[in-house]
């Protein structure tokens, strides 16, 4: 369902609303509308447009990016800009392509993240593992459990990498690790700061008068988390009990899906008889199934997808190979 063209923030996955418009309005009781900023590959700058017009965000407030290199050039761009319009200026960074199950405690999260977000603090959430999950980072809080300044706040200790099933297993056994939501807040100032430290010749670029083609291009391509979070020394970890999942997979989306008795999910048009723990989520075809177990089915319009359940983080090795044999239609 998700294409280059059409991306899963624009989709409307578990809701009537693409994901993008749910996280403008969830944030819109804290942030007004001229303080959001969206950073997005330029080849969807059509959508963007009538998304910000709907929403009332300014047109100005939109970053487009060349080519996608990860997410620290975006942020830092985008912060250098906010600094100059507001020097004391309180950033939060938020992916569009999550479920947020309560958004009246993420809310609350955030405005307790921006309380705490002086003295150069960066800020994450942390979610407790419901699951081993091979699809998302794992953070480690310090031992002790060493609380700074407000309950439930905590300092980081380490970022891991997406694990392999046997080390997923254990830490989400360890009340010390937690899913990495990719959600930062931290003071425009801190992130300069820490970009002046750690890349001196990207803060040296931001002042240099470059053109933002070349500056864009000067930028490393690298994650927020490697330029940043595991180097900086002022990470902290808030709790989060929202209700959160990152929409990595279709297995991620099972979770916020209602099930019959046989723990199967059919969604658009479906015959089904005698299966069981099955998604089926279907175009504008019909979609007959019979006696299947631990499967998921996608029928689009040009493509098709049946994969094992246990298999569900293995298919972008399919989209690799839809590049490998010239299946662009379907990228």
């Amino acid at each position: 369902m998700s294409r280059q063209t059409e991306p899963k923030q624009f989709l409307s996955v578990c809701s009537d609303k693409p994901m993008i418009d749910e996280t403008i309005g969830r944030i819109s009781p804290l942030i007004g509308k001229n303080n959001i900023y969206i950073a997005t590959n330029k080849i969807h700058k059509e959508k963007i447009k009538v998304c910000m017009k709907k929403q009332g965000i300014p047109l100005e407030n939109v970053l487009l990016e060349p080519q996608g290199r990860n997410t620290f050039p975006p942020i830092v761009l985008l912060t250098h800009r906010i600094r100059k319009i507001d020097p004391g200026a309180v950033i939060s960074v938020l992916p569009c392509d999550h479920i947020i199950e309560n958004d009246k405690k993420f809310v609350d999260l955030l405005a307790k993240a921006i309380s705490v977000s002086g003295g150069g603090n960066i800020i994450t959430f942390g979610v407790s593992p419901k699951r081993p999950e091979t699809g998302y980072g794992y953070i480690k809080i310090r031992a002790g459990v060493q609380k700074c300044g407000s309950a439930g706040v905590y300092r980081i200790e380490k970022f891991i990498e997406k694990p392999d099933l046997a080390t997923a297993e254990k830490l989400a056994k360890d009340k010390k690790y937690y899913w990495n939501s990719g959600i930062f807040v931290f003071k425009a100032e801190a992130l300069i700061n820490e970009t002046k430290r750690l890349f001196p010749e990207v803060y040296k670029n931001l002042s240099s008068g470059l053109s933002f083609r070349r500056l864009w291009a000067s930028l490393p391509a690298t994650s927020m988390d490697y330029a940043i979070m595991e180097k900086t020394k002022n990470s902290l970890l808030l709790r989060a009990d929202y209700g959160w999942l990152d929409l990595g997979s279709w297995q991620a989306i099972e979770e916020v899906m209602k099930k019959d008795k046989q723990g199967n999910i059919f969604k658009g048009k479906c015959l089904d008889i005698e299966s069981k723990n099955t998604f089926v989520w279907s175009g504008d075809r019909l979609v007959a199934t019979l006696g299947l177990k631990d499967i998921i089915i996608v029928d689009t319009r040009d493509a098709l997808l049946v994969c094992s359940k246990q298999r569900t983080q293995d298919v972008k090795k399919l989209v690799q190979s839809l590049k490998q044999n010239s299946f662009k239609k379907q990228l």
